[in-house]
């Protein structure tokens, strides 16, 4: 069996899936090993915001093409990859057919609607240009400080260190933990959701939906003052691509915004490549939507 996982989502959990056809099974194998160019490790090629390639895992130990036990196809714009359109294609086309539950189909259904969402981010992506995305940009300068909200400067809130190895060093942990996570900078490991914890999920794929599951976990609007016994309390952004996905942001020491999209590593660059200083005008791909600015104190519960 083949267990298949578009990697496309920030917040909600990613479309995956098992192919079970043995004869389907078989003519992929071989052309993945009649094109050993065209597969990449987990975490290569592009890794920002939308689509980012389609993740592949053998699930038994019967591997008479010496394949890897996990890769990535379809995930850049090169000859190689480009090789292997077709049978991506034909992949993202065949989700539907998949009988075998995952607890993330409660949030992310193989249904009709994203099929047709991931085949239309599929194809825009192959008719882009191919962009990568550094993952160490940092700043060294003390940890944490408190700073005036300039929006409303009656309130406070504290700016961190950008430290994105915390998210990123350990496979675990990055694939474990998305932008709410590193949001609320609060490692659960558990993909963490929107209104979850407080019991109003799942949410449409709306700003009013999602913001009122994240203030149901205790978020409060900018402007909104946040107390001292709410420390650390931090600044995030919402926006989502209306009806299928969110994303955060989260405010960092030295003027410019973190975010980590979905199982991807934590970065503070947008979709052209640039230091994140305004998530309002940054390039967020299919995120069109913003929703707005909310604190996050101690106090807000995640999972």
């Amino acid at each position: 069996m083949l267990r298949v996982t578009v990697d496309i989502f920030s917040g909600r959990p990613n479309p995956t899936w098992v192919v079970t056809d043995d004869r389907k099974i078989e003519r992929m194998l071989k052309a993945f090993a009649e094109n050993p160019a065209a597969l990449s490790k987990v975490g290569e090629g592009h890794q920002g915001l939308g689509y980012r390639g389609i993740q592949l895992r053998l699930l038994g130990d019967d591997n008479e093409f010496k394949l890897p036990f996990q890769f990535v196809i379809a995930n850049d714009a090169s000859d190689a990859s480009r090789s292997l359109l077709d049978v991506a294609r034909g992949l993202i086309e065949d989700m539907t057919e998949s009988r075998i539950p995952f607890p993330d189909h409660q949030l992310t259904p193989l249904d009709k609607n994203i099929r047709k969402y991931v085949l239309k981010r599929f194809e825009e992506f192959h008719r882009s240009p191919f962009r990568l995305y550094p993952l160490d940009i940092f700043t060294k300068r003390g940890i944490r400080v408190t700073v005036r909200d300039p929006n409303c400067r009656e309130c406070q809130y504290e700016e961190s260190r950008f430290n994105p190895g915390f998210w990123n060093n350990d496979p675990y942990v990055r694939a474990n933990n998305n932008c709410y996570n590193y949001s609320r900078n609060w490692r659960t490991d558990t993909f963490a959701q929107p209104g979850r914890a407080s019991g109003h999920w799942p949410n449409p794929m709306a700003c009013g939906d999602v913001s009122a599951g994240a203030m149901s976990d205790g978020l409060k609007k900018r402007c909104d003052c946040l107390p001292k016994d709410e420390y650390p309390r931090r600044l995030v952004a919402l926006v989502v691509d209306p009806g299928f996905d969110y994303h955060w942001y989260r405010k960092q020491k030295g003027g410019f915004w973190g975010h980590k999209p979905g199982q991807t590593a934590a970065r503070n660059v947008d979709n052209s490549n640039v230091v994140i200083t305004n998530p309002e005008t940054c390039d967020r791909g299919g995120y069109t939507d913003f929703c707005g600015y909310f604190y996050a104190g101690k106090s807000v519960q995640i999972i």
